[in-house]
């Protein structure tokens, strides 16, 4: 079985080529709906997000079959997206498919949304009764990616500023549970802290921003409160955790603003984030006392660039573990193959057997039922002893890389894809009955 992908992703295609080429729901619906057009087609998946499209693809399908296909349903001339193309075979295609989904081949290195994502494209083709031949290479994919990010920790630490904030807090405090974080800012920088505290269950999160109502926007999405700055001075004495990210020309908050803030705490520590330029938090704010944090955008980026490095150091044990489940997956696929080509051709002779014991008993209208019988068990023996020998070679063949390929010769030696009615046939011609 060929197994083929050919797509576009953020590696090689900015996004103005991404976008004309991706496939939204309507367009997956007439994809899977007009795939016959590629002939020979035995299976299809399109996966397609923000940073990717790819069509992967089982069956004989010429290449250029594939792509007059994409190019009709994008309605977009080839020869504008194809430098962009990448393009793998078999077990390249297969290698390809699990290490997106084990995240290593993502944007952001060790994502998991991506393994979901695979999942939903494989769903969405198995609804279009799409996904054929492909559906052992998806469950490889699959358990390829649970295996990473259970098996290694290319999934852990934070490569966002917001996770990083969650994570600087989480040494100290333990659990964002219990503590009530100020996020003040519902920009973008703002909106996605907020979310990460949020889905961190911080056990109080409040909003302030100076357009109150883009501040209740946000908070309302989040189960959050929401206030104006007038209110921030009175905000920060309560806050564990305060995250500034405006576009403030001066800091908003003062370090006068924050010793008030440290008497009325009772020792309890308080983290500050600054993560705007300019700085919106007095850099006066780190020298007040042992309890007080204080780090800059610079601080959480070096955060971010360090947990990086150690997802970098984890890409090689997720290649080890891919490549397993490659070879697994070859053997299987080859295995497979072999069994297919083994049943094939042991129908095909044990047709043309019946079929020429049925032309020469018509022949013997004389013989008894018991005299019929050991003809037909001695032509039966004849074919099984014939064939013996072939069976058992080609029983290794699915586990030899080297001899895999004699699958498809044996096929097309024996016409396996032909009748056996005209194989009976060329047989007779062949020999001169």
């Amino acid at each position: 079985m060929k197994i083929q992908v050919v797509g576009v992703n953020h590696r090689d295609a900015p996004v103005a080529v991404r976008e004309r080429v991706a496939f939204g729901p309507e367009m997956l619906d007439k994809a899977y709906a007009t795939r016959s057009s590629m002939r020979l087609e035995e299976g299809v998946v399109i996966l397609s997000t923000c940073n990717r499209t790819e069509l992967y693809v089982a069956g004989d399908v010429v290449l250029a079959d594939i792509l007059a296909w994409w190019e009709r349903l994008a309605d977009v001339p080839r020869g504008e997206f194809s430098d962009a193309l990448f393009w793998y075979e078999d077990g390249e295609a297969a290698q390809h498919l699990m290490r997106v989904a084990a995240g290593i081949d993502s944007m952001v290195l060790g994502e998991t949304q991506i393994l979901g994502q695979v999942k939903e494209a494989y769903e969405t083709a198995g609804a279009f009764h799409a996904v054929g031949r492909l559906h052992r290479l998806f469950q490889y994919a699959f358990r390829a990616g649970k295996r990473a990010h259970s098996e290694t920790e290319i999934g852990r630490n934070a490569l966002s500023l917001g996770y990083a904030v969650v994570e600087l807090s989480k040494k100290v405090f333990g659990s964002v549970e219990d503590c009530h974080a100020l996020v003040v800012g519902a920009g973008e920088t703002g909106t996605l802290v907020a979310r990460h505290l949020a889905a961190q269950h911080v056990g109080r999160l409040t909003i302030a921003n100076r357009t109150v109502h883009r501040a209740e926007a946000l908070a309302a999405s989040l189960g959050a409160s929401a206030i104006g700055l007038e209110g921030l001075a009175a905000a920060v004495q309560e806050a564990d955790i305060v995250v500034s990210a405006t576009s403030a020309p001066k800091p908003i908050i003062t370090a006068p603003m924050a010793a008030k803030s440290l008497k009325t705490r009772s020792h309890k520590f308080q983290f500050f984030f600054d993560m705007a330029v300019p700085r919106d938090i007095d850099p006066e704010v780190a020298s007040l006392g042992s309890t007080v944090f204080l780090y800059d955008i610079d601080d959480v980026t070096r955060v971010v660039d360090a947990n990086l490095a150690k997802r970098q150091r984890e890409v090689q044990k997720v290649e080890r573990l891919i490549l397993e489940e490659v070879v697994q997956f070859q053997h299987e696929m080859g295995a497979s193959q072999v069994g297919t080509v083994i049943k094939s051709l042991r129908e095909k002779a044990e047709a043309i057997r019946q079929q020429e014991l049925d032309k020469a008993l018509s022949r013997l209208p004389n013989l008894s039922a018991e005299e019929q019988a050991v003809v037909a068990d001695a032509t039966r023996l004849i074919m099984n002893k014939f064939l013996n020998d072939a069976m058992v070679s080609m029983r290794s063949w699915g586990s030899d890389d080297q001899k895999r390929s004699y699958v498809d010769a044996v096929r097309e030696l024996f016409r396996l894809g032909e009748e056996t009615d005209q194989q009976g046939s060329d047989g007779a011609a062949a020999t001169g009955k």
